[in-house]
C-alpha cells in the first residue's frame, strides 16, 4: 500500500515532532537532575563548613584552655619560687632583728659602762681639786705652820715634791680614767654604727620582701585570671559540643541525601545486563601507602597516597554513572559493576583526580582500563586516591573487596 505524498509528510511531521518532545524532555531530565545534585552538594558543602567552623572553635577553645592551663601552672611555679624566697627573706629579716636587739643591750651595756667610768672620773675629779685647793691655801700661808711641824731635815726637803707627787698622780690617774671612758665611748659607737648598718640591711631586706609580696599578688591575680579563662573554656565546651553534635547530624542528613542521590543515578542503570563476578582488580598499579583507613573518624573511604597524575584504573566492568566535580571529593568517577549471583548490586567511587574524568556518565568501562589520574582536587591535602565501595548502596570497606 502505498502513502498519498500528503499522509507521508504528516507522518515525517510526526515523528519530528515526537523527537523534538523526546529531545527536550531528555534535556530537561538531564538538567534537573544536575541541578538536583548541586543543589545536594551545595546542602553538603554547607553542612561541611558549619561543621567545620565549629571544630574550629572546639580547637581554639581547647587551645585557649590548654593555654591558660599552661600559663596556670608557671603562674604557680613562679608564686611558689616567690613564697620561698620570701620565707628565706623574713627569716634573715628575723635574724637581723635579732641581731639589732643584741645590739641595742650592748649599747646600753656600753652607755652603762661610760657612765660609771664618767662616774669615777668626776669623782676622782673632784677630789683632785679638792686637794689642789687644799695645796694652794697651804702655800698661801698655812704652809709655815706645816714646815715648823717637820721633824726632821727629810721631811722640810721632800715637802714640796710630795705634794707635786700628789699632784701627778692624781693627774694621771684622772688621765687613764678619761682614756678609758673615751675607748667605751668610741665602742659604743661603734656598736651604733654596727646597728645603723643592721637596721639599714633590715629595711633593704623588708623592702625586698614587699617587691616580692607584690610580685606574687600579681601571681596570684594571674592565676585568677586563668582560672577564670579555663572556666569559660570548660563552660564553652559543652556548648560546642552540641553545636558539633547538631552539625554532625546536618552534615550526615545532606551527606546522606547526596548518597541517596549517588544511589539513584546507580539505579538508573541497575536493570542493566552487568553480573559482578566479584573478581576486583586493583585501582592503581603501585602507591607509596595508605594514608587514611575506612572508618577513620567517619572517613568513608581508603586513602591510597601515590604522585600525582599516577593513572587510576577501574577495579571491575561497570557503567559509569557519574563523573564530575564535587567541592569535598574534587573530579571524581562512580560506577556501577552490576549485581553478583545473590543480587547484590556493587559500585565504586573513585575521587580527587588531577583534572576532570576522562570518562562520562552513560559510558561502559572495562576492567583495568583508565578512568582518571591521581591528584588533590576538592578537601585534600596532597595527591591521592580516595576510594569507596557500596554494596547495595551502603558503603564498606573497599579494602576488604579490592586488592592493594
Amino acid at each position: 500500500m502505498k502513502l498519498s505524498p500528503i499522509v507521508k509528510r504528516a507522518v515525517s511531521m510526526t515523528l519530528a515532532v515526537a523527537m523534538v518532545v523526546t529531545l527536550t524532555v531528555s534535556t530537561n531530565t538531564m538538567t534537573l537532575a544536575d541541578d538536583k545534585k548541586s543543589e545536594l552538594q551545595a546542602q553538603k558543602e554547607a553542612a561541611q563548613q558549619q561543621l567545620e567552623a565549629v571544630q574550629e572553635k572546639i580547637k581554639q577553645n581547647q587551645e585557649n584552655k590548654e593555654n591558660a592551663e599552661e600559663l596556670k601552672q608557671q603562674y604557680e611555679q613562679q608564686t611558689q619560687l616567690i613564697t620561698t624566697q620570701i620565707g628565706l627573706l623574713q627569716q634573715s629579716i628575723a635574724q637581723v632583728e635579732e641581731e639589732i636587739n643584741t645590739k641595742e643591750l650592748e649599747i646600753e651595756q656600753k652607755q652603762a659602762e661610760v657612765d660609771v667610768k664618767q662616774a669615777e672620773y668626776n669623782e676622782r675629779w673632784e677630789g683632785f681639786k679638792d686637794r689642789l685647793g687644799a695645796m694652794q691655801m697651804l702655800n698661801d700661808g698655812g704652809s709655815i705652820a706645816l714646815l715648823s711641824s717637820a721633824t726632821n731635815l727629810y721631811q722640810l726637803l721632800t715637802y714640796t715634791e710630795t705634794l707635786e707627787q700628789i699632784s701627778s698622780k692624781d693627774e694621771e690617774i684622772c688621765q687613764e680614767i678619761e682614756a678609758e671612758r673615751q675607748e667605751l665611748e668610741a665602742q659604743r659607737t661603734e656598736l651604733e654604727n654596727a646597728k645603723a648598718e643592721l637596721e639599714a640591711k633590715q629595711a633593704e631586706l623588708e623592702g625586698q620582701n614587699a617587691e616580692l609580696d607584690g610580685k606574687k599578688a600579681e601571681l596570684q591575680s594571674s592565676i585568677q585570671q586563668q582560672d577564670a579563662t579555663i572556666s569559660e573554656a570548660e563552660a564553652a565546651e559543652e556548648v560546642l559540643a552540641a553545636e558539633e553534635e547538631e552539625a554532625r547530624k546536618n552534615l550526615d542528613a545532606a551527606a546522606a541525601q547526596l548518597d541517596a542521590y549517588l544511589n539513584s543515578q546507580v539505579d538508573k542503570y541497575s536493570d542493566a545486563a552487568l553480573t559482578c563476578s566479584l573478581n576486583f582488580g586493583p585501582a592503581l598499579a603501585s602507591y607509596k601507602y595508605i594514608s587514611c583507613v575506612f572508618g577513620t573518624g567517619g572517613h568513608r573511604g581508603t586513602d591510597f597516597a601515590s604522585p600525582g597524575g599516577t593513572e587510576i584504573y577501574a577495579v571491575a566492568d561497570g557503567i559509569v554513572t557519574d563523573a564530575t566535580y564535587h567541592y569535598s571529593w574534587g573530579n571524581y568517577v562512580q560506577i556501577y559493576h552490576g549485581k553478583d549471583d545473590e543480587g547484590n548490586t556493587y559500585s565504586t567511587l573513585y575521587a580527587h583526580m588531577i583534572s576532570t574524568p576522562i570518562v562520562s556518565a552513560g559510558q561502559t568501562v572495562t576492567k583495568g582500563q583508565v578512568i582518571g589520574y591521581v591528584g588533590s582536587t576538592g578537601y585534600s591535602t596532597g595527591n591521592h586516591l580516595h576510594l569507596e565501595m557500596k554494596i547495595n548502596g551502603v558503603l564498606t570497606n573497599a579494602a576488604n573487596w579490592i586488592p592493594h
